[in-house]
């Protein structure tokens, strides 16, 4: 059964990884408000046509997409919600509540959705802990409830028609893919069966620089997001050292400094990737699947900033943006997967010291 499990998640990344893709042509190619309703598309469910339209098959087959992920996150909790002693009461409830908050969100009451969304977050992190629920029994709830967001998220950018709530769905559509690494990881044997061995200082070490990673990999992620949502034209310079013909230009105009800030950060936090992937590679010695990626974390951010630079030459080409955007995803997914090894393995134990042994 727990194979079964492994294996639908993995699928579930998969189909994450073309919803991701598609988002970002979305936005690469500025069609995001193509379809001027939600949920429906011209008051229907599908147009007529709409697949022969190229700006309608982008925009409605992303909905469909996100559509496909949310009935396989809802396989996923209903299959974890059935093997922990279930009740009627919550499985039908958390449906109902999710209806009603997307309603709410169609209705425009957007502060009382917000409200009813962090009760949501609440009951399950009192439910969580009150229950000692397994870790993917949380898990999947979690992102049965985060797809949920990320869809009503999606419909006030619609209906708002708004940058801010564009670059908030873009940035949580990263961390709900990063949530769907960790459940097909966590129903993996090499975080059932695999075994750390570390001292307690190189385990410190590892916790330490793997978060520390995760978030600015993420920051990074975010400011791209930022400039991919309010340049989506043209970027404000095309020089590759400078910005607008300087090192350090001043924060006005916004949209210069945004460039600049997301060209050297993401510089320095490529470097930052390939120092803790060199760390992580002796750290993971006896999981040698993880080890895997932290090699590959030692080649990509080279093609990540290659990636970039020739966004820049190009002029945003939509192939080459587009794989900028996956390969970021893959830097994040990757750096979650390191962070998710060392913290979680003192998660899915009884003691520490059954996890870390003195080398």
């Amino acid at each position: 059964m727990s194979r079964a499990f492994h294996r639908y998640a993995l699928f579930t990344v998969a189909v994450g990884v073309v919803l991701v893709w598609w988002g970002a042509a979305v936005t690469t190619e500025d069609v995001g408000l193509a379809v001027p309703d939600w949920p429906l598309c011209y008051g229907k469910i599908n147009p007529e046509g709409w697949y022969k339209v190229p700006a309608l098959l982008l925009e409605h087959g992303h909905r469909w997409l996100a559509t496909t992920i949310g009935f396989l996150v809802l396989g996923m909790y209903y299959w974890q919600f059935a093997m922990f002693k279930p009740g009627l009461v919550e499985g039908v409830g958390i449906i109902l509540c999710s209806l009603g908050f997307l309603v709410l969100i169609y209705m425009s009451a957007v502060w009382t959705a917000a409200f009813i969304a962090l009760l949501g977050f609440a009951w399950l992190a009192l439910k969580w802990y009150s229950r000692h629920w397994p870790l993917l029994r949380g898990l999947t709830t979690l992102a049965l409830l985060l797809v949920v967001l990320q869809g009503g998220l999606g419909g006030l950018r619609v209906l708002k028609m708004s940058d801010p709530l564009g670059i908030t769905h873009g940035t949580l559509a990263q961390i709900f893919y990063c949530l769907l690494v960790f459940i097909a990881f966590a129903s993996s044997r090499t975080w059932t069966e695999g075994r750390l061995v570390l001292n307690l200082k190189a385990a410190k070490e590892a916790r330490f620089w793997t978060l520390g990673l995760f978030f600015c990999v993420l920051l990074q992620l975010v400011l791209g997001a930022s400039l991919r949502h309010t340049q989506r034209d043209h970027l404000a310079a095309s020089d590759i050292l400078t910005t607008k013909g300087q090192w350090i230009p001043p924060t006005a105009p916004q949209d210069v400094f945004l460039l600049f800030a997301h060209k050297y950060c993401g510089f320095t936090v490529a470097l930052l990737i390939i120092f803790v992937a060199v760390r992580a590679r002796g750290w993971l010695v006896t999981l040698p699947k993880v080890r895997l990626a932290a090699t590959l974390l030692m080649v990509m951010p080279t093609v990540q900033v290659a990636l970039g630079i020739y966004v820049i030459l190009t002029g945003k080409s939509f192939w080459v943006t587009n794989f900028h955007v996956l390969n970021g995803l893959a830097l994040l997914a990757l750096s979650s997967l390191l962070a998710a090894t060392f913290w979680g393995d003192t998660l899915t134990r009884d003691r520490e010291d059954d996890t870390l042994e003195t080398t």
